[in-house]
This record gives structure tokens, C-alpha cells and sequence, in this order.
């Protein structure tokens, strides 16, 4: 339908105005112009928010990172905890160590191991916040998989997502 057939009227002053550009004319316009401006606006606003999440995933990418780095450390001070007392053990079997200084063996390797599991649990919640950001519901397997890997290819992509058999 043709849009001037709208701003036909009998009355002969609103179809001076509409000819004119004023009446109803000027109040559509009007009301296309908010509309764009409102537009305009939930576009601003929805970049803003997108930007803002990809701060947090950027953020929580690297302290999962850095758990992951810490992790190693903790893990590798474990292996040497357990040998230690494995050689503490000996001794102490054999009488050349005191209860004393098992006792402490052993409460230094129950605080690594502490520390790992705390570790890995602060992992998980990352993981966790990674995928509630992300949308991404795909099952993480421990604290081997790497996050970053896995939402890095949704960071600047609004909309649907798609993925490659790379991501399966």
C-alpha cells in the first residue's frame, strides 16, 4: 500500500499539514526517529555489555591459567613431598627417625594435598563461570582441559555460536 494514501483526510486543515509535512506526516516521522534513536541506543548498550563480558572471560581465562600454572608447582611439590616420606618412612621403620619428625612429614604431605585439591576445586568454579559466560555446556574433564581453548573462539563473535569438528 502506498504510505501517502495514510494522510488522506476530509478535513481540509490536517490535509494542509500532511502536505505540508507537518499533522500526521510530521508525527510519524517523529515517531520513526525515536524508534531509531532507541535503536541506536539497545545497539550501544548491547555492545557495551559484550565488551564487558569478554573482559570477564578474558579475566577468568587467565586465572585459570594461572591455577593451572600453580597447580604443576603444587604437583610437582607433592612427588617430591611423597618421596621424602617414603625416605622418612624407611628411616623411621628402622628406628634412625623420630615420631616427632614423621608427624610433621606427614602433616606437610596432608597440606599439599590439601592445597592441590583446593586448587583443583578453584579450577572447577573457573570452568564452571566459564561456561555460564559462554553459554558453552560441553563437559570439561577435570582441570586438564584447557579453558582458554575452548571459549577463545567465542570471544568476539555476537550471536550464534558455530563450531568446528576441532571443537567437538
Amino acid at each position: 500500500m502506498r504510505q501517502w494514501t495514510n494522510y488522506l483526510t476530509l478535513a481540509p486543515v490536517r490535509l494542509v499539514q500532511n502536505v505540508l509535512g507537518g499533522g500526521d506526516v510530521q508525527r510519524d516521522r517523529i515517531a520513526i526517529a525515536t524508534l531509531e534513536l532507541e535503536t541506536a541506543n539497545l545497539i550501544r548498550r548491547r555492545e557495551a555489555v559484550a565488551e564487558e563480558i569478554t573482559h570477564e572471560v578474558v579475566d577468568l581465562v587467565l586465572d585459570y591459567e594461572q591455577m593451572i600454572r600453580k597447580g604443576k608447582l603444587l604437583a610437582a611439590q607433592l612427588e617430591t613431598q611423597q618421596q621424602r616420606q617414603a625416605v622418612q618412612e624407611t628411616k623411621y621403620r628402622t628406628g634412625q627417625s623420630s615420631t616427632d619428625a614423621m608427624l610433621r612429614v606427614w602433616q606437610r604431605t596432608g597440606d599439599l594435598q590439601a592445597r592441590c585439591e583446593e586448587n583443583r576445586a578453584d579450577s572447577l568454579q573457573v570452568i564452571r563461570e566459564l561456561q555460564v559466560l559462554t553459554e558453552d555446556e560441553r563437559e570439561f574433564h577435570g582441570v586438564a582441559v584447557n579453558a582458554g581453548a575452548c571459549v577463545a573462539w567465542r570471544f568476539y563473535t555476537p550471536g550464534p555460536t558455530t563450531t568446528t569438528e576441532a571443537d567437538r
